[in-house]
């Protein structure tokens, strides 16, 4: 194998991803903050980011990922990149979705990943874009953040495997 050729992502790693540039597309506080470029120049980047950093954090939890921290993260990206100071809330809920997106990615299960896929490709043949968002591979986001599956539990807590589903092969 060539020492240069890029390693492939475990398509658990992949779905997580994907999910998480869906579900912050849905996010009305940060639609708003980068379709009136709050993060500057740079919004678009530091949205992207935001998707890294989340990533991140799941990746490097030791033990069960708090909601509570990932709450934080959230208000801290929010507050210092795009100068926005949540005060609905929304971050416990994004927190929420994102932790159960992450169980079920991690156990291979990416129901949720290809409802908001087909959500953002309904809305595309609708021509409803949003052009602050297209750079994203994600959807123009709806005023909530909606996700229904009756499958798991209500996604409050992020789930601990200690398994390396999700981590690159």
């Amino acid at each position: 194998m060539d020492a240069a050729a890029p390693r492939k992502m475990h398509p658990n790693k992949e779905a997580f991803i994907e999910g998480v540039d869906h579900i912050l597309a849905k996010w009305t506080a940060l639609g708003l903050a980068i379709e009136h470029s709050w993060g500057g120049h740079e919004t678009e980047e530091k949205r992207d980011d935001m998707v890294d950093d989340i990533v991140e954090f799941f990746d490097n939890a030791k033990q069960k990922p708090e909601p509570l921290d990932l709450q934080d993260l959230l208000l801290e990206i929010m507050n210092l990149d795009f100068h926005v100071e949540l005060k609905d809330e929304s971050e416990k809920e994004v927190a929420a979705v994102l932790c159960k997106l992450f169980a079920e990615c991690r156990a291979g299960n990416f129901t949720m990943v290809d409802k908001l896929a087909a959500e953002r490709d309904a809305r595309e043949a609708l021509g409803q874009g949003n052009a602050a968002v297209k750079m994203s591979q994600a959807a123009p986001r709806p005023a909530g953040m909606e996700v229904e599956d009756s499958d798991s539990d209500s996604g409050s807590e992020c789930e601990d495997d200690s398994d390396d589903d999700m981590e690159e092969d």
